[in-house]
């Protein structure tokens, strides 16, 4: 997948710069929804029971990675690689005394 045109960037002569500033060419945003819900019961006396759900990338988005930067290769421009995993749901339960 090619996230810019890479034909549209070229290496500056040796020992100059080139006249492309920084920041000029962003990768993908990232953006996260992960979700924790707890609940304390009160069993008895000195004596309480929590339960836990937790879930991680709750949307199921996929989060791509940043563009390969470098000249050599034949890969300048594409995205390659993924930040993060699947939906990840667990749950647990503590008992306090």
């Amino acid at each position: 997948m090619s996230w810019f045109n890479a034909n549209a960037v070229a290496m500056p002569a040796p020992g100059t710069y080139g006249n492309m500033g920084i920041g000029t060419l962003r990768g993908p945003g990232f953006w996260d929804w992960s979700q924790t819900v707890s609940r304390r019961f009160q069993v008895a006396e000195g004596q309480q029971v929590e339960f836990r759900a937790e879930a991680f990338n709750v949307t199921n988005s996929v989060r791509l990675g940043n563009p390969i930067v470098s000249l050599s290769g034949g890969q300048f421009g594409k995205i390659t690689t993924s930040n993060g995993g699947p939906r990840i749901m667990q749950f647990a339960l503590k008992y306090f005394f």
